[in-house]
């Protein structure tokens, strides 16, 4: 998995249509999980998965409006130099998770609520 850092560039094949993204920012979604403890026994416990909130820059696709904003997570993406310069890719068995599809309320939520947060972070 790739570090993920703000202003990075995210590119996207998207079947012959290419996708330019920019990093908006870096969440993180907390999730239970296992993990070993000190005696090997298996226990639940508490685990964190960076997502890349991003933003359309550039589209070859008409479905994909310029501004659209979505979420990868982070072990969906590996670093490649395109032009002497270091971006994001996607594999390509994986899906960018667009805010405004249907059925991904959750995504605008995210969204919403780490803007929401870096707004009072600041105040």
């Amino acid at each position: 998995m790739p570090y993920i850092k703000k202003d990075q560039t995210i590119f996207i094949a998207n079947n012959g249509k290419p996708i330019y993204a920019n990093v908006n920012k870096v969440a993180f979604r907390k999730y239970w999980g296992k993990k070993k403890d000190k005696t090997g026994k298996m226990v639940r416990a508490r685990k964190s998965m960076p997502y890349a909130l991003c933003e359309v820059q550039l589209s070859s696709d008409t479905d994909i409006p310029l501004k659209s904003e979505f979420t990868i997570a982070g072990y969906m993406l590996r670093h490649v130099i395109m032009g002497g310069e270091k971006i994001l890719t996607f594999d390509r068995k994986y899906i960018a998770e667009f805010a405004d599809e249907y059925g991904n309320e959750w995504v605008r939520k995210m969204i919403t609520e780490e803007y929401w947060k870096e707004g009072q972070d600041d105040g």
